[in-house]
């Protein structure tokens, strides 16, 4: 880089102090690769490089920062007034206020407004001032094209024909044409400048536009341009910022006391000086770690419990805590940037502990192993509900759950059946005496069995029997004097609606009571287990006059 420097300050020192003054120009605008880009390739649509072809001293901004424009309209302004001929080339986005107008800076997307334009955009009306220095021997052609930015409160898009001061020519359309004007028509020696502006097809020209004398005379022998002294220093001036060193900047500061960068070099070397760490950022950005590499740094260095708080491939604040805890603890300075050997280090414990989690997990594995198989000897010894409940409580998916869960279901199915039939003997026993007594100690035994349900309707039963409301509903049923067929319509009724009223047959015996007790139940009736007018009117309505007593 060095090298490269000394290459451009010789270029600059060669440049001989008394070359002939050559016409000036000041194109502003998109950068000369972006016009190649935007307008054809080669050097036909690059205005700049085409006005130093044809012997014109040119000065260049880039439309991204007003004050670049500003500082290459001031050098272009330096000596103006020795000048025969400038071209003054504008090309981006315009905005106006009616009167005044502005070139924007380029990718500007914030919306300005009539008060903050000042502060992003150069001012045309400033360029035509300047152009004024050279009547008769100016143009200024502006080239419009759509930027990122709206006009905000007071302006308006584009250019509302800005007046093209006295001996000034002034041409104005889309940028990509204007391009062609300047690095075109515009050049041709022996062409007039209305003749130049009628040959580009989309151009407005205004001003100082005179039919009798040629912008080139065919025979004036004009000097070639001098390398551009601002340039030469710009292209030093990249080539330092690209070695970024304390020797680059002063090499630069030594050349140029007084040249345009002289704050920012000064600047450069304060923070190169004050940087912490500064050689060991660079020996770290020497390795060139891919975005893998940074998550697998940062993957280990979670491993190791540093805690870089997140494995995203991106060395942020966390990652050089981190770095710089992991180099403290293993004994290098704590810069918080790796070095290869460093990165090596990581590794290697990374990998040691990786074999000792990984260890840590087979022995814990055993030790669990251990103790499930003695776990499981104990409850296979035992082979009760009790052992076998307990393993698969503590051993859900231990090595013998299959084994456990199937001798368990084996043993709960059996002590099953044998409460079943525990419970059907105590029934027929209760059912046989059919005392209160030995209802109630069935209940009292199996209160969930499956004949509860009956008991306890048996119970209410003789509880009921021994009431006067049995009396009652006895001598209600007489009163109804039901034939055999009606008492045969309603077992079967009864049937029919799942109160399982026994042997269908007319008869009312003990299970027909327990059916009606039940349809009455659920009907909302008293449960007397006996026959009245309610009775027949819920179950049987629908046939009418069969049921009239006496019949």
């Amino acid at each position: 880089m060095s090298r490269v420097i000394s290459v451009l300050l010789g270029l600059a020192m060669a440049i001989p102090a008394c070359v002939a003054q050559a016409d000036r120009a000041l194109v502003i605008g998109a950068s000369e690769a972006e016009r190649r880009g935007l307008w054809g390739s080669g050097s036909e649509g690059d205005s700049a490089q085409s006005l130093r072809d044809a012997g014109f001293e040119v000065f260049t901004a880039d439309a991204g920062s007003v004050s670049d424009m500003r500082g290459a309209l001031s050098r272009f302004l330096d000596g103006l007034e020795t000048q025969d001929r400038i071209v003054i080339h504008l090309s981006g986005a315009f905005l106006n206020d009616g009167q005044r107008h502005w070139l924007l800076e380029a990718d500007r997307v914030a919306r300005p407004d009539i008060a903050t334009i000042d502060t992003i955009a150069l001012s045309v009306d400033t360029v035509l001032q300047v152009a004024r220095e050279v009547p008769g021997g100016a143009v200024v052609a502006l080239g419009s094209a759509r930027g990122k930015a709206e006009a905000g409160t007071g302006l308006t898009d584009g250019l509302a024909d800005p007046v093209a001061p006295q001996g000034v020519t002034l041409v104005q359309g889309p940028a990509g044409t204007v391009a062609e004007f300047v690095s075109g028509p515009l050049l041709e020696k022996g062409r007039t400048l209305p003749d130049a502006i009628s040959a580009t097809r989309g151009l407005q020209g205004r001003g100082f536009l005179s039919p009798r004398h040629a912008f080139l005379p065919e025979d004036e022998d004009r000097p070639v341009a001098p390398p551009n002294a601002a340039e030469v220093e710009r292209a030093i001036w990249q080539a330092t910022l690209e070695q970024d060193s304390v020797e680059g900047f002063e090499g630069y500061l030594q050349r140029y006391p007084e040249g345009f960068f002289v704050t920012e070099a000064r600047q450069a070397i304060e923070r190169i000086r004050n940087e912490p760490n500064r050689q060991a950022r660079l020996a770290e950005e020497a390795l060139e770690l891919s975005r893998a590499d940074r998550r697998k740094i940062q993957q280990e260095l979670t491993l190791l419990e540093f805690n870089p708080r997140g494995v995203d491939g991106i060395f942020g604040g966390g990652s050089r805590a981190a770095i710089a805890r992991f180099q403290q603890q293993a004994g290098f300075p704590a810069t918080s940037y790796l070095d290869r050997t460093q990165i090596e280090r990581l590794a290697l414990q990374a990998d040691r502990r990786r074999a000792e989690i990984a260890a840590e997990t087979r022995r814990r594995a055993l030790e669990a192993e251990t103790k499930d198989r003695e776990a499981w000897a104990v409850a296979s010894e035992a082979g009760d509900l009790a052992a076998l409940r307990t393993y698969l409580d503590a051993y859900p998916k231990g090595l013998f759950a299959p084994i456990a869960k199937e001798r368990l279901d084996a043993l709960e199915a059996a002590e099953a059946e044998r409460s079943a039939a525990q419970e059907r003997s105590d029934w027929e026993a209760a059912a046989a005496t059919g005392t209160v007594e030995s209802l109630q100690a069935y209940l009292a035994t199996h209160p969930g069995g499956a004949n509860a349900a009956a008991a306890r309707e048996r119970l209410e039963a003789l509880a009921f029997e021994s009431s006067e409301a049995l009396q009652d509903a006895r001598a209600g049923e007489a009163e109804l004097d039901l034939n055999p067929v009606t008492r045969l319509l309603l077992e079967r009724r009864l049937d029919q609606m799942a109160f399982e009223p026994g042997f269908v047959d007319g008869t009312f015996d003990d299970d027909t009571r327990a059916a009606l007790r039940r349809f009455q139940r659920e009907n909302d009736l008293e449960p007397t287990g006996y026959v009245d007018q309610a009775v027949i009117a819920r179950m049987l309505s629908d046939l009418g006059g069969l049921l009239a007593p006496g019949r």
